[in-house]
C-alpha cells in the first residue's frame, strides 16, 4: 500500500500538461516541481500536499491541494502580468473539472478548481517578476 498519493497523483498532473502543445509553447521555462535557480520566463511551479479527509473510517481518502504557481518577469511583452494570466488561463482550463488517471488509485470526482490569486510585485532570484497562483483540489482514493 503506497504510503502519499503525491507522486503518482503529480506525475498524472504533469502528464496532462505537458500533452498540450500550446501550453508548453506558452511555457518557455517549463514546468516544475520546484521553483529553478536560473529560470527561464515564464514558467510554471507546480505545490502538491496531501492530508486524509476520510473521517472516522477505515483507509484512507487522500485529499490532494494543487497549487499552480505561474511566474513571468516584470516588464516584458503582454505586460508581463497579462502574460502570466494567459499562461494560468491554460492551465486552469487543462485541470479544471478533468478525471486524472492516477496509477494506484481512483478518482473521486474531478479536479475542482477553488481560486486564483495574483500575488504582489516580487523578487525571484534577483529578477522582478509577477505571480499567478491557482489552487485546485484533487480527491483520490486507492484502487
Amino acid at each position: 500500500m503506497p504510503y502519499s498519493a503525491l507522486a503518482p497523483v503529480s506525475e498524472a498532473l504533469y502528464g496532462v500538461l505537458i500533452a498540450d502543445a500550446t501550453l508548453v509553447a506558452l511555457l518557455a521555462g517549463g514546468i516544475h516541481n520546484d521553483a529553478p535557480n536560473d529560470p527561464t520566463f515564464p514558467f510554471c511551479w507546480l505545490e502538491v500536499q496531501e492530508r486524509d479527509a476520510r473521517g472516522f473510517g477505515l483507509g484512507g481518502l487522500p485529499e490532494v491541494e494543487l497549487r499552480t504557481h505561474v511566474f513571468t518577469e516584470r516588464g516584458q511583452t503582454l505586460s508581463g502580468v497579462a502574460e502570466a494570466h494567459e499562461v494560468n488561463r491554460q492551465i486552469v482550463g487543462l485541470l479544471k473539472d478533468v478525471a486524472l488517471t492516477v496509477t494506484g488509485y481512483a478518482m473521486c470526482g474531478h479536479v475542482f478548481a477553488r481560486e486564483t490569486v495574483t500575488l504582489g510585485d516580487e523578487e525571484l532570484n534577483g529578477v522582478k517578476v509577477h505571480e499567478v497562483v491557482s489552487i485546485f483540489t484533487i480527491f483520490v482514493e486507492q484502487s
